[in-house]
């Protein structure tokens, strides 16, 4: 079993628009014409790349909505998330491992697999390195923010499927942002090419700062949430602003909870 390696954050420019910022815009619909829509429209608002939500519809209209992606899907993350990590695929397990098997083959950006779903399909790592589709193998906690010396043994596990890791968690309190951030220490000594943040309101800060302690991008929304704690992509660009504005360039110089807490205020003025 060979682990996949890729050059893939640093070959992919990022569009212009919030700086070295980049934003992906998740796209989950379960109707043809509104994801032609949210598309354009992703772009337009000047996201750098869109996370397209297969497991919004229904199989028998998973290639017509690959249609209407496919010509995008080098700036695409493509996914059938599972139900266990917030997934809304209704369809049987096997059919829905049997889609993502399908959307390797036509190679997008990155291909986003649960880490348990690649656990229980010992195959797909085989198939995916074949087909040379690069996988981001994925990790969700919806109750809460494990310590650290939990997450990084966990991230050293997950990285014998990629080297592109995402680990998202639900933040308690402004403490758990702070920790996940810390993550990306470990994750840069071990050639991991990590997204990590944390979901809800005490999560937005992470959310705004893992572009800034080495995430390649971080996910936002056009309108509705798909997640707790998302902002839109037009709030990440005014946040991004006013941060670029402030000064705030290198995220090595604010490790103090205070000088977090200064930039969460910042956050919380631009958001709105």
């Amino acid at each position: 079993m060979e682990m996949m390696s890729t050059t893939l954050y640093q070959i992919l420019p990022g569009v212009s628009g919030m700086g070295n910022n980049r934003v992906c815009v998740s796209i989950g619909t379960s109707d043809l014409n509104a994801l032609k829509k949210m598309v354009n429209e992703s772009f337009s608002s000047n996201a750098d790349f869109i996370e397209v939500r297969f497991d919004f519809f229904e199989k028998s209209v998973m290639n017509d909505a690959l249609g209407i992606v496919l010509d995008r899907k080098e700036q695409a993350v493509f996914t059938c998330r599972s139900p266990r990590e917030g997934g809304r695929y209704a369809g049987a397990e096997p059919d829905r491992v049997t889609a993502l098997r399908r959307l390797a083959a036509f190679r997008p950006m990155l291909l986003d697999v649960e880490y348990s779903t690649m656990k229980e399909n010992e195959d797909l790592l085989d198939q995916f390195t074949a087909l040379n589709c690069d996988t981001l193998v994925s990790w969700h906690n919806f109750d809460l923010t494990p310590g650290r010396d939990e997450l990084v043994n966990l991230m050293n596990k997950m990285k014998e499927y990629s080297s592109n890791i995402k680990i998202v968690c639900m933040a308690k309190s402004i403490d758990d942002s702070i920790s996940i951030l810390k993550l990306y220490e470990d994750a840069k000594s071990v050639g991991i090419n990590l997204i990590a943040f944390c979901m809800g309101e005490h999560g937005i800060l992470s959310r705004v700062l893992c572009t800034y302690a080495g995430a390649r991008f971080t996910y936002a929304s056009l309108g509705d949430a798909l997640a707790p704690g998302q902002l839109t992509v037009k709030q990440m660009g005014a946040i991004y602003e006013r941060l670029e504005k402030s000064g705030f360039n290198d995220y090595s110089a604010w490790k103090d909870r205070q000088d977090f807490a200064d930039i969460l205020r910042m956050i919380n003025e631009a958001k709105w």
